[in-house]
C-alpha cells in the first residue's frame, strides 16, 4: 500500500522513471497502449487518488513520484522480492564512489606529502616545492574551475556539452552492468536493454535534466579533494610530530628576504587576525635566518629559524585546499538538490503519463467521424464522467496540411481530438500551401503560449521538409511549449481518421526519435 510522500525527487527516481518510460516506451504497439492506458488509471484510481482529500488532491509531483513507487512493487512481483532497477544501481554505485573517491584522495595527498617531506638530513626542506606540490596546485585547479563556471554563466549550453557528461554516462553505465553482472543475467534482454537506455539519459535528456547529472561527478570530486587534504594534513604532522625536520627556501631568482615575508604574510591573510602571529607565518627574521645559500652550506642556520615553518605549511592547506573543498561540496550538494526541486516533470513521457492516469477510460465502438457520435464506454469499474470543465485549459491550435484540410468537418476534428488526447480545439490553421505563408505562421504562433497538434496522415513517409518544419516550430515556440505530433492512417471513402499501421508508426516514431525533442508528443488519433 503506497503512502502519501513528500515530493523530494532523488536521481535514483528519476533514473527509475525513465527506465520506466524506456520499457512502457518500447511496448506500445495499439494493443499494448490500451494496456498501459488500463493499468495506469487503475495505478492511480487504487493506489494514488485515495491519498489525497477533496481539499487537498494528491498534487502532480506527489502522483508521479507515488506511480514510479507503484511500479517499483510490481516489478517486485516480477523479478522477486529483490528486483534488479537501475536507480538501486546507481544509489548503490555512487556511494561505493564516495567511499573509494575519500580514500583515494586521502592516500594521494599522504603519498605526495611524505614524498615532499622526506627529509635526508643533509639538507632543510624546501617550502616551496611543498608549498607548489600540494597548495598552489590547488589554487590553480580552483581558479580553472571558476573560469569554467564563469563560462557556464556566459553560455548556459557550455556545462551541457562538457565531455564530462558523456564520460561520465559511459562510466557509469560500464560500472552498473559490470558491479550487477551476476543479478543482471537474470534479466531479459528487454530489461537488460532498459536499464542501459536508464543510465544513457544522462547524455539524452539535456533538454529535460539540464546540468542536473554534472552535480553528482562535482560532489564527487571535492570529496576526493577533501580526502587529498585531509591526507596531507595527516601525514604532514605524523612527520612533523615524529621527526625532526628542518624548513627553509632557496630560489636561483635573486628575490630578498622581505618580498618572501610579504607573500607569506599575505597568503596568511585568511587566519592571521585570529591565529598567533608567532604561528600565522614566519617573522622578517625567520625568513632571513632559514634561507639556503648553496656556497654557505647550512650549519649557520638556526634551529628556531628552520622549524618555524611548518604551522604555516598547515594552515596553508587547511585554508587554501581543505576549507574551499567543504565549501564547494556544500555549493554543490545545495544546488543539485535545487536542480531536483525545480524540475516540473512536464516533458512528453510525463504529460502522457498523467494523461494516462487521470483520464477517465472511454473507448470508443463505430466510427468516429460521424458527427455527433456518443462515445460507447466500456470498462464501467475504470470509466468515470468527463468533467464539462474539465478541458477548458486544454486548448490547442491545430495544424492541418492543405491536402486534407477540406476533408473533414470541424466538429469531427473536434471529437476525435477530445477522444484521444482529452484536448479541445481552439483553432483550425492551413499549412503546406506557401513556403512564405508557414513562414509566417509560425512567426504568428511563436507569440501565442498555446498547445499546437500537427495532424499528419502516417501513411506517407516523414519526409525531411516536415521535420523541418516540426524543428523551426520549436524553435519559434520554445524548447518546453508542447507539440503534439497526432498520426492517422490512410483515408477511407468516409473518413481520414483511421488507424495508423504499426510499420507507419514505427517509422515516424524512429525519425521523431532522431530530433531529440523531450517535449514533442507524438500520439495516435484512433485508437
Amino acid at each position: 500500500m503506497l503512502k502519501k510522500m513528500k515530493a523530494v525527487w532523488k536521481i535514483k527516481d528519476i533514473i527509475d522513471l525513465e527506465y520506466f518510460f524506456y520499457i512502457d516506451d518500447n511496448n506500445q504497439d495499439e494493443i499494448q497502449e490500451k494496456s498501459l492506458a488500463h493499468r495506469d488509471r487503475k495505478i492511480w484510481l487504487e493506489h494514488i487518488e485515495p491519498l489525497g482529500t477533496k481539499e487537498k488532491p494528491v498534487s502532480r509531483l506527489e502522483g508521479i513520484r507515488l506511480w514510479v513507487q507503484q511500479r517499483r512493487d510490481m516489478e517486485k512481483n516480477i523479478q522477486g522480492s529483490e528486483p534488479v532497477l537501475p536507480g538501486d544501481t546507481f544509489d548503490e554505485i555512487y556511494r561505493l564512489l564516495i567511499y573509494l573517491f575519500l580514500i583515494f584522495g586521502a592516500v594521494t595527498g599522504a603519498g605526495l606529502a611524505f614524498s615532499f617531506l622526506a627529509y635526508t638530513g643533509t639538507a632543510p626542506l624546501n617550502v616551496s616545492v611543498y608549498l607548489g606540490g600540494l597548495v598552489f596546485i590547488q589554487l590553480f585547479f580552483l581558479a580553472v574551475l571558476g573560469i569554467f563556471f564563469l563560462l557556464c554563466l556566459i553560455n548556459r549550453s557550455f556545462l551541457s556539452k562538457s565531455i564530462i557528461l558523456y564520460l561520465t554516462a559511459r562510466l557509469a553505465s560500464w560500472l552498473a552492468l559490470k558491479m550487477k553482472k551476476h543479478a543482471i543475467t537474470k534479466l531479459s534482454g528487454k530489461q537488460r536493454n532498459g536499464i542501459q537506455a536508464a543510465f544513457g539519459l544522462i547524455k539524452g535528456k539535456k533538454q529535460v535534466y539540464g546540468t542536473l547529472f554534472y552535480w553528482p561527478v562535482f560532489i564527487l570530486a571535492q570529496i576526493f579533494g577533501i580526502g587529498f587534504n585531509l591526507g596531507a594534513l595527516c601525514a604532514t604532522l605524523l612527520r612533523v610530530l615524529g621527526t625532526d625536520i628542518a624548513f627553509g627556501w632557496q630560489s636561483t631568482i635573486q628575490v630578498s628576504a622581505r618580498f618572501v615575508f610579504d607573500m607569506a604574510a599575505m597568503m596568511a591573510m585568511p587566519w592571521s587576525w585570529f591565529v598567533n602571529p608567532e604561528i600565522a607565518h614566519p617573522s622578517l627574521a625567520q625568513i632571513q635566518g632559514s634561507h639556503m645559500i648553496l656556497k654557505d652550506g647550512i650549519y649557520h642556520l638556526a634551529t628556531k629559524d628552520l622549524v618555524s615553518w611548518w604551522p604555516f605549511l598547515c594552515l596553508s592547506l587547511v585554508f587554501y585546499g581543505l576549507i574551499p573543498r567543504v565549501l564547494l561540496l556544500t555549493a554543490g550538494l545545495t544546488l543539485s538538490y535545487q536542480k531536483l526541486s525545480m524540475l516540473d516533470f512536464s516533458h512528453n513521457e510525463c504529460e502522457k503519463l498523467m494523461n494516462r492516469m487521470t483520464r477517465p477510460l472511454v473507448i470508443t465502438k463505430g466510427n468516429p467521424s460521424i458527427s455527433g457520435t456518443v462515445p460507447e464506454i466500456e470498462n464501467h469499474d475504470l470509466a468515470l464522467p468527463v468533467s464539462e470543465n474539465e478541458n477548458l485549459n486544454n486548448n490547442l491550435t491545430a495544424l492541418i496540411h492543405d491536402d486534407i484540410f477540406e476533408s473533414f468537418e470541424d466538429e469531427e476534428l473536434n471529437t476525435v481530438i477530445q477522444n484521444a488526447l482529452n484536448f479541445r480545439v481552439r483553432e483550425k490553421i492551413r499549412t503546406g500551401r506557401d513556403y512564405k505563408e508557414d513562414k509566417a505562421l509560425i512567426e504568428r504562433l511563436s507569440r501565442n503560449n498555446n498547445s499546437v497538434l500537427i495532424l499528419q496522415e502516417a501513411w506517407q513517409p516523414p519526409i525531411k521538409e516536415n521535420l523541418i518544419f516540426i524543428q523551426e516550430l520549436r524553435k519559434a515556440l520554445g524548447e518546453k511549449s508542447r507539440i503534439i505530433l497526432a498520426l492517422i492512417g490512410k483515408p477511407e471513402p468516409d473518413t481520414i481518421f483511421t488507424q495508423v499501421r504499426e510499420t507507419d508508426w514505427k517509422t515516424w516514431k524512429q525519425k521523431i526519435n532522431t530530433l531529440g525533442d523531450s517535449y514533442l508528443c507524438m500520439e495516435r488519433l484512433v485508437l
